[in-house]
């Protein structure tokens, strides 16, 4: 259970140096996930963002899912005051030779004209790409 609360302390920390700083298939990419995971918190579509979390295996309990429902709420809340988001481009995708780890790095284009850029990392688990911070 501590090496699950450390990984959702470092997934939500990598969301919100994501969003201050700047359900998929087996066959989507990385680049495709952050897309998803960035318009899925826009939509408050939350449920399909904790399926895409490396868990390393643990259960999410309850009070963690709760946790990080109230990050991306947070998160929402930061896109809207921003008019949402405009576009989402992938700048790099760096997936590792063996094939089990990729560095996305992306650029968020708000509504109202800002822009942030941000790195996310995913790992293969079970033939899926997951994020994580490692």
């Amino acid at each position: 259970m501590k090496k699950l609360s450390v990984i959702l302390s470092l997934v939500i920390a990598s969301f919100l140096f994501f969003t201050t700083s700047c359900g998929t298939s087996s066959s989507s990419s990385p680049g495709d996930i952050s897309k998803k995971i960035m318009k899925d918190i826009e939509k408050g579509n939350f449920d399909a963002v904790i399926a895409v979390l490396s868990t390393e295996g643990e259960e999410i309990t309850d009070e963690d899912k709760d946790g990080l429902i109230e990050i991306f709420e947070y998160q929402q809340e930061f896109m809207k005051k921003k008019d949402g988001i405009k576009s989402i481009e992938v700048i790099e995708e760096d997936i590792n030779e063996a094939g089990d780890e990729a560095d996305v790095k992306m650029k968020i284009i708000y509504g109202n004209g800002v822009e942030d850029t941000g790195i996310q990392t995913f790992v293969m688990e079970d033939g899926k790409w997951k994020y994580t911070m490692k």
